[in-house]
């Protein structure tokens, strides 16, 4: 298992969750997103909706299982510049 703390470095909008959703379907190791008291399983849509993902805001990223290290290093880059 490994956890990273992401900063949201862009402006995030609601049309970015079904991608991210979908490219965490790809992976076969879980991943959670925590975000002050929230643990949201990314690959649950309903879940991936009550997150407040804004520029300037940081959660951690935790993945565990086989292609946990691709799965972080591939997703964190969805919040970068």
């Amino acid at each position: 298992m490994i956890t990273k703390t992401i900063l949201v470095e862009k402006d995030m909008d609601m049309d970015i969750i079904p991608y991210l959703v979908q490219s965490a379907c790809h992976y076969d190791c879980s991943l959670r997103i925590s975000e002050g008291n929230k643990e949201i399983n990314m690959k649950s849509i309903m879940g991936m909706t009550v997150l407040n993902l804004k520029k300037g805001t940081s959660f951690e990223l935790t993945a565990d299982g086989a292609d946990e290290i691709r799965a972080v290093s591939e997703i964190s880059g969805c919040f970068e510049e």
